[in-house]
């Protein structure tokens, strides 16, 4: 590492300038301030599409709201705090756009053509830098204002990651990943001449940096060597230790230094819990919190007396790695009896429980032998899982379901092993007495649908399967029906923004579907549709929200997982101390 000793900074009074409930369960994008603080925005992921939403921060209301599908990314603000500004990544409308928070009305200003830009910046003069892909060539481009042809300035930019003027106009800096690490570094345009600053980071999926207003600083979100959580950093460009920016325990997801010289933090406020609540309704009852450990996507053993979920940790940097499968038993009434405990610990990514309706296997997803693929273990045996698929990796498959009689199971996979498969339902037959596949993954047949097939579950009377699919046409979830052997999907209710991390759950007796959504603002919660009739009725009630529900076998309680998610925008208070802890800085 270039630096030396780091400085952990001691917040004396912050000042939270927004809070926003996020609607994704996975990708948590930061807010961002304006440069005066005045106002945040915040970028959702709802339909297929990212929408944005502005906070005034003296009154907490919100100012503009994205109406319009579109896939806004990169976001940041005009120098001047008037316009938000953004790169479209949808082919039809890509390029740099500007959102006006008074009015929510959207501009293009740079078309790049068959070009592909990433990292826009507005700069002060109206000039947009950005990076330039062009087929096999990446540069650091600019464009003038009003203006779609774009000018070198760096044309072997190839590698590099969120570049940034300086405030002097002299100098780039950026990110330079490598082997799941990065480099930060530093180019002087006029000579080429590049510093590395720092080395060993892990970033985030919403990867930015900036500079301070006198350009003596560089600021970012990242994880150093021995970090566990992401923490903002201050990188002086004099070669000074860099600081530390942290806040509560808490993951940072992006660090802004305002013009006041005051610095906001991006922080991650995200937990869950597997919470009980009757099928007719109300808040769900937390059976599982325990420390920071989360759990979620509950599923039911089918005597009812216990519940198994995913285990892991919220933090950013541990999260594709830590799952496991965890167990509480519950006694005749259904309360928790005794503590969570492991129900099974493998390799990699242990995902979606699922016991066989004899108890006597366990089926899960997992990263066993570097697979992403279907897996059976027998439950309480000291034998090594069985793998039922081979999709490989990077099949991205889902969580299985059992069928009535034990003999099938029924998933959801994309990629592998069928090339640009946005998504489809499988299923595979089992021997339930010797736990092995009966023959390949057999997709299901959905005539007629176009788009992104996610989540199975099987009827109760094992006729029938239910799922999400994601329209490829306009982005929006549908909750279907379709015979278990393929035909054609029957569409029971579609939504704008669904929860497409597990699937559709039916009610005991088949009449009705439980699923999860939200309207684009707010928490999710867990809804029911009569499959009839297409009515629908919320089921689930509180402010934490309510997700990824499991009918218990008597058909008389949700098991759901319970969802804390909000990211807080918060301001270090002008003057905090930097204390030197003695720590390494990465």
């Amino acid at each position: 590492m270039a630096s030396a000793c780091g400085r952990n900074v001691e917040e004396v009074a912050d000042i939270l300038l927004a809070r926003h409930v996020h609607t994704d369960l996975y990708d948590a994008y930061p807010g961002i301030p304006s440069p005066a603080g005045d106002r945040v925005v915040f970028a959702d992921y709802a339909a297929d599409s990212r929408s944005l939403t502005v906070y005034d921060v003296a009154t907490g209301v919100v100012r503009a709201v994205t109406g319009k599908p579109a896939g806004r990314s990169r976001v940041t603000w005009s120098p001047d705090g008037s316009r938000v500004i953004y790169v479209d990544r949808w082919s039809e409308s890509h390029g740099v756009w500007t959102l006006d928070p008074a009015t929510g009305q959207e501009s293009r200003i740079v078309d790049p053509g068959e070009a592909r830009l990433d990292y826009p910046r507005l700069l002060p003069d109206g000039t947009v830098t950005a990076l330039r892909y062009a087929g096999a060539d990446t540069a650091w481009v600019a464009h003038a204002p009003r203006s779609d042809r774009a000018t070198m300035v760096v044309d072997d930019a190839g590698g590099w990651t969120a570049p940034v003027r300086s405030p002097d106009g002299s100098a780039v800096a950026y990110f330079r990943p490598a082997d799941g690490r990065a480099a930060l570094a530093v180019t002087e345009i006029a000579t080429g001449e590049t510093r590395t600053l720092a080395a060993g980071l892990q970033l985030g999926w919403d990867r930015r940096l900036e500079w301070s207003p006198t350009g003596g600083a560089l600021y970012f979100a990242a994880a150093g060597m021995d970090d566990s959580l992401f923490v903002g950093w201050r990188v002086p460009l004099d070669g000074a230790p860099a600081e530390r920016l942290v806040h509560d325990g808490r993951d940072v997801l992006a660090v802004t230094p305002l013009a006041d010289g005051r610095i906001a933090l991006s922080v991650y406020n995200t937990s869950t819990a597997v919470g009980l609540v009757p099928v007719t309704g109300g808040e769900p009852t937390d059976v599982t919190t325990t420390g920071s450990t989360s759990a979620f996507l509950p599923s039911w053993h089918p005597g009812g007396r216990a519940l198994g979920f995913i285990t892991f940790s919220w933090r950013r940097v541990r999260m594709p790695i830590d799952f496991d499968l965890g167990v509480l038993d519950l006694d005749a009434e259904g309360v928790p009896a005794g503590t969570v405990r492991v129900l099974l610990s493998e390799e990699g990514e242990d995902y979606g429980a699922a016991w066989s309706p004899d108890g006597r296997w366990l089926a899960f997803h997992g990263h066993l032998e570097q697979s992403d693929d279907i897996w059976l273990v027998r439950v309480g045996g000291s034998e090594r899982p069985t793998r039922l698929t081979r999709f490989g990796p990077g099949a991205d498959t889902g969580e299985p379901d059992w069928s009535p009689d034990g003999r099938a199971l029924a998933f959801s996979s994309n990629g592998p092993p069928l090339e640009g498969n946005p998504g489809s339902v499988y299923t595979i037959a089992v021997d339930p007495a010797a736990g092995l596949a009966l023959g390949d993954p057999v997709r299901v047949q959905l005539d007629g649908f176009d788009g992104s097939a996610m989540g199975a579950r099987f009827s109760p009377d094992g006729e029938r399967l239910a799922l999400y699919g994601r329209s490829s046409e306009n982005g929006r979830v549908t909750v279907y029906t379709v015979p278990a052997a393929g035909g054609t999907p029957t569409a029971v209710v579609s939504f704008a923004n669904g929860e497409p991390y597990s699937a559709p759950e039916w009610s005991a007796d088949g009449a009705s579907l439980f699923y999860s959504r939200n309207d684009g603002v707010g928490p999710f919660q867990v809804w029911r549709v009569d499959i009839l009739t297409g009515a629908t009725e919320q089921v689930t009630t509180g402010v934490l929200g309510a997700l990824q529900p499991s009918v218990s076998p008597d058909g008389r309680t949700l098991a759901v997982t319970i969802r804390e998610a909000a990211i807080e925008v918060v301001a270090l208070a002008a003057g905090s101390t930097g204390a030197d802890d003695g720590s390494r800085g990465w």
